[in-house]
């Protein structure tokens, strides 16, 4: 059967209690939270909700449904129930009231993720009996740890994409690493500026200032496998096209000149 917690006072309702628990105790507008799926639902939203966990589904394996899928609802509650006990290992502090609220907390696997569920969970669960100084500290321990589990999976993934080669890098450090390719990509290595250019001129016979820089920039990003030139490289290959022989610049149009001409 279907159990609701009331989100103004946590007690748990089986759904047939849901009516009188609003019209002789609450006396507000309904507002629950399924135990199993912790869906909310608002007046009459919790009517039609009469099965949200299949048998199947209750019995397969942890955090799985049949066919080896994880439902990602679970995995996150999971590894919320898997911190909280881990809180009790790790704080060794904790006054014995707060410590003994923690044991019996981490025997639920059904803890609230939000702050005013949490609380309304721990009054309902312990029948009222818990000090609400000693509820603000338990979620304020919570708080702690779950904000440190979340800065080391950010380290983490930051280190997973820095070996993947796919972070994203500064606009300093990019340009830097291009600089320094360029300077191991030397002018008389495999790929020059000068072969190039002769190469499309012997081709071309003449073309544009514009359309030349373009073909041979575009070359010396395949064969170096930079993604982007810098100033340094243009004014580089402005300097090798103006010391080439037999090239003549006139009216924005670079000609090959042979013997023969």
């Amino acid at each position: 059967m279907v159990v609701f917690t009331c989100n103004h006072c946590g007690e748990s309702l089986q759904k047939p209690r849901v009516e009188k628990h609003y019209s002789f105790q609450c006396r507000r507008p309904k507002s629950l939270t399924c135990v199993d799926c912790f869906k909310d639902f608002k007046n009459e939203e919790y009517v039609v909700h009469t099965k949200c966990i299949t048998e199947e589904e209750r019995y397969s394996a942890k955090g799985s449904i049949p066919g080896g899928v994880v439902k990602k609802g679970e995995v996150k509650q999971e590894s919320w129930t898997d911190m909280i006990k881990s809180i009790v290992q790790t704080e060794t502090n904790m006054k014995p009231s707060l410590r003994n609220l923690f044991n019996s907390i981490s025997n639920y696997s059904n803890v609230p993720r939000k702050k005013v569920k949490f609380i309304n969970f721990l009054k309902s669960s312990t029948g009222g009996r818990v000090n609400f100084d000693d509820i603000e500290a338990a979620w304020g321990l919570i708080e702690k740890h779950k904000n440190e589990q979340n800065k080391n999976n950010n380290q983490e993934n930051g280190i997973k994409h820095k070996l993947n080669g796919d972070s994203e890098e500064a606009p300093a450090n990019k340009k830097k690493k291009i600089e320094e390719s360029e300077n191991k990509n030397s002018e008389d290595d495999v790929f020059s500026f000068k072969g190039t250019i002769l190469k499309i001129l012997s081709a071309k016979g003449s073309i544009s200032c514009k359309k030349l820089q373009k073909k041979v920039l575009n070359a010396y990003l395949k064969e170096t496998g930079n993604a982007e030139y810098t100033e340094k490289t243009i004014k580089k290959y402005n300097k090798k096209l103006k010391k080439l022989p037999n090239v003549v610049i006139s009216d924005d149009v670079v000609s090959l000149v042979t013997n023969e001409q």
